[in-house]
């Protein structure tokens, strides 16, 4: 039999193949049905668009530690979450000793929201203890933040034992933690939450079941992982392993191509849909995507009118967030000095976390409210709709100061 010489692209043709096929076969595991079984199940937070929302998630901690709330929990969840914190993770001082958190299951106590910017201070009343929360879901810590607030709890609290727990979902180191403090600070994740509401779910009556086990599902898919379903990876990545790397190699692709793929959407229905058939011949878009180290892919979509001043612009932009402002560069300022008095915003506020850019709007609290997702790379069509609302809402509120 001749020998048969294979060139470089005949062998580059069968490796492709070979990828090709161990990604079929990853693709139609049992393994992989049972994880792509979890990204399907209903997700009310999801659906409610606050998968990330801080806020939200911190009202819902605050209810169902309140033995007052009609719940059905009374005092279990609050009693496993105070001997809970023994099992966290000690940044720094001295430790809560375990017969203090145990004398104060059963306390009266007040939760505080947003006491002093801290956002859940739980009061222990009769045991003279108070834990404090610092939730952060995706966003990171401001300048100092955790040196303030446990500053502000020893000074608050002179005579009780103080703590703060970082609520993260990974249980993430803080930054800003003042090391030299009395005031411990403790890293806490999501799913060490969410495992002991597992522990005391099935004291809550019903509705509050449904809505826990709605929690804990979330919790395990969107913010930290379960245990089961880092299993099912396992076995994924045991029996997959070169078709599991192939796909982590393209995730970024993956990301980058979904965010894309959503601008242009968002773009089309800027230039088509009725929402904005008003202003269709007077429309000015101005469209950048580029690669980001740092975010994958950063966009940036500036949308005017053209009669209005020269440099005033709507920007939708999906950088770290996924966010939407009306602004004007810094050069550009004087140019919009009238529409700025007529909303009432003159001198104009800068943007935060933008050098050149100042807002020109009503809203005062634009630095948190042009928010739409924290982790913009989380993007889905749900939110295109949210991005053109407030889209409107500032073109309507710009034309009224013309």
């Amino acid at each position: 039999m001749d020998n048969i010489l294979l060139g470089p692209s005949h062998i580059k043709v069968v490796y492709m193949k070979s990828e090709l096929e161990k990604i079929e076969k990853l693709f139609l595991s049992n393994c992989f049905s049972e994880v792509d079984s979890y990204s399907s199940k209903f997700d009310l937070f999801k659906m409610m668009g606050v998968r990330s929302k801080e806020l939200v998630h911190s009202n819902i901690i605050a209810c169902l530690l309140n033995p007052s709330y009609p719940h059905g929990l009374n005092y279990s969840f609050l009693n496993a979450f105070t001997k809970g914190v023994v099992g966290l993770k000690l940044m720094n001082g001295e430790a809560i000793p375990l017969s203090r958190l145990i004398s104060a299951t059963d306390d009266d106590i007040r939760v505080f929201r947003e006491l002093e910017n801290i956002d859940l201070i739980i009061e222990y009343s009769g045991s003279q203890l108070v834990l404090a929360i610092e939730n952060k879901v995706w966003a990171t810590e401001q300048k100092n933040q955790i040196a303030r607030y446990q500053a502000t709890l020893q000074a608050r609290y002179p005579n009780y034992i103080t703590a703060l727990i970082f609520l993260t979902p990974d249980a993430r180191t803080p930054e800003t933690v003042d090391m030299n403090s009395k005031v411990p600070v403790y890293c806490m994740s999501y799913e060490q939450l969410a495992q002991l509401l597992k522990q005391v779910k099935n004291q809550a009556n019903d509705a509050a079941l449904h809505f826990i086990n709605q929690l804990i599902d979330h919790i395990g898919g969107y913010m930290s992982g379960s245990s089961e379903i880092k299993e099912l990876c396992w076995q994924l990545f045991n029996k997959h392993e070169d078709a599991y790397s192939s796909m982590v190699k393209s995730h970024a692709y993956c990301l980058e191509r979904k965010v894309t793929e959503i601008f242009a959407e968002i773009e089309s229905r800027i230039r088509n849909d009725s929402m904005f058939s008003k202003w269709a011949d007077n429309l000015e878009l101005k469209a950048n995507n580029q690669r980001s180290k740092k975010h994958v892919i950063t966009c940036d979509l500036d949308i005017r009118l053209k009669h209005w001043p020269e440099g005033l612009w709507v920007k939708i932009y999906k950088h770290g967030w996924f966010a939407v402002f009306p602004f004007v560069a810094s050069q550009k300022l004087a140019l919009v000095e009238s529409v700025s008095k007529r909303l009432g915003v003159y001198p104009n506020k800068k943007a935060k976390a933008w050098d050149d850019k100042y807002y020109v709007s009503s809203n005062s609290n634009l630095d948190s409210e042009r928010k739409i997702l924290s982790n913009g790379n989380s993007i889905s069509r749900e939110h295109i709709n949210v991005a053109l609302s407030k889209l409107s809402v500032h073109i309507d509120e710009i034309e009224s100061a013309l």
